[in-house]
């Protein structure tokens, strides 16, 4: 069985001059959800907040675009359009898992849910 982790991340919009609470996955899904995946570059928000040699960052983020408009990435608070087209599609919310992994000792950061 196929999963993805969820997590919520901010983007600086240069086209709109603004940060944005995004939607990442983290790697390309499959089925009908890939449709809504953008690869997008992976901006360094501060100047003065360095890499990590030991856990480098990805050059590129996998961000959820508005089920209703692909243009446009999904905003964190627009989350319950994502969780509508999850369910539509037969996609199950991994409830247990989040769980566990919320409570972990390693935490993921901004984790929202995992997905099947």
């Amino acid at each position: 069985m196929a999963m993805w982790q969820l997590s919520s991340k901010v983007y600086l919009d240069s086209t709109n001059k603004c940060y944005k609470k995004i939607i990442a996955i983290n790697t390309m899904p499959t089925g009908p959800l890939a449709t809504i995946i953008k690869a997008i570059p992976n901006k360094k928000l501060s100047p003065f907040k360095s890499e990590s040699a030991c856990c480098p960052q990805n050059h590129c983020l996998l961000a959820v675009c508005n089920p209703q408009d692909h243009t446009q990435l999904l905003c964190l608070k627009n989350i319950a359009s994502l969780f509508s087209f999850l369910s539509i599609n037969g996609y199950t919310i991994q409830y247990e898992l989040t769980k566990i992994m919320q409570h972990s000792t390693e935490q993921v950061d901004n984790l929202i849910c995992y997905i099947s």
